[in-house]
């Protein structure tokens, strides 16, 4: 249960999930938002509620796998864990959200109260990377179980930089996200005398200003195939996000043997030092792209990042899922 058809990675990662079920196992999304009108949103919100209790009623659900992020997203998760608890259906809580320790530390600790007050009971909660444990232990149970965002090569690339530069930046338009951080990448480099083109994901070309239409390209929302076509023709992805998750832009492009930057909230997720950059210098942004656009270290760096893409196979995700399904339904059963 989750954002199974809206934009996205939560998204990518249900139907991901959905697509590669475990042995034995037999899964259908439901889904509880949408990208439309406030009124839509809450048409499909009920439907959700509607389906669910439809199905328990049926006897046709052994383990709801609910998919979170915070702010109204928490609560409404939260309603579903409760529906599931009253009629003994065990939950497993799936935290998506890099922002999740701000939206435990409002109004004075409250709402951090009544989220582990949610989590110590009837379910099991799954976080996406292992820093999060330290960061989040106030909140979370201590034996919350570490499954990365899953992907899998969509595209074959031919990994030789193009004269031109082709920066991406594939994120939804939100705060933190580093949109602005990125044209400032750009003009970092055209100072420098480099020839590059930025392209950017969530905002389109009337919120980028006329002045910076020449070298940059902002598409909003784009379909998975152009988001493949766009991984195809690119030389790096930047990520300078204040805040992440697990990025499932930064995992895609990884498991597409594209080269990636990334602020420190994505330190973890892309695993490799020299890619992490602070975002409180934009200079040594360019510089690193500069540097790897020799063809030698080039290929160097796509080296590596396909030899860490490999903690976010469909084959993993499919051993860890496999095994906190076993483990619930074990439990069940006794």
């Amino acid at each position: 249960m989750g954002p199974g058809e809206s934009q996205g990675g939560i998204a990518t990662v249900m139907n991901n999930m959905k697509s590669n079920t475990p042995n034995g196992y037999y899964s259908e999304v439901i889904n509880t938002h949408c990208d439309g009108s406030m009124i839509q949103k809450i048409s499909i919100w009920k439907n959700a509620r509607k389906l669910l209790k439809r199905k328990i009623r049926k006897k046709d659900i052994d383990i709801a796998h609910i998919h979170a992020t915070h702010s109204i997203s928490w609560w409404r998760k939260a309603d579903l864990k409760r529906i599931c608890e009253k009629n003994s259906i065990p939950v497993v809580m799936h935290i998506h959200s890099g922002r999740f320790e701000e939206f435990c530390s409002r109004f004075f600790g409250l709402t951090g109260y009544l989220v582990r007050k949610i989590l110590s009971s009837g379910c099991k909660v799954v976080i996406l990377e292992e820093r999060w444990r330290d960061i989040l232990r106030k909140w979370i149970p201590e034996n919350s179980i570490v499954i990365p965002n899953p992907s899998y090569k969509k595209i074959s690339r031919e990994n030789k930089v193009k004269e031109k530069i082709q920066i991406l930046m594939l994120s939804r338009n939100s705060r933190g996200k580093g949109h602005k951080f990125a044209i400032n990448v750009l003009r970092s480099l055209e100072t420098k005398g480099v020839d590059a083109k930025l392209i950017m994901t969530g905002i389109n070309q009337e919120e980028i200003g006329k002045n910076n239409r020449k070298s940059i390209e902002a598409k909003g929302w784009i379909s998975e195939k152009e988001k493949n076509e766009l991984m195809l023709k690119s030389d790096f992805l930047i990520m300078p996000s204040e805040f992440e998750g697990s990025s499932m832009s930064v995992i895609e492009s990884m498991t597409n043997s594209l080269p990636c930057l990334v602020s420190p909230a994505s330190s973890q997720t892309i695993g490799i030092d020299e890619l992490v950059i602070p975002l409180d210098n934009v200079e040594e942004w360019s510089e690193k792209i500069i540097s790897l656009s020799n063809q030698d270290e080039y290929d160097r760096i796509v080296n590596l990042i396909t030899l860490q893409s490999e903690k976010y196979s469909i084959g993993n995700n499919i051993k860890n899922i496999n095994g906190l399904y076993d483990e619930i339904t074990r439990v069940k059963r006794q």
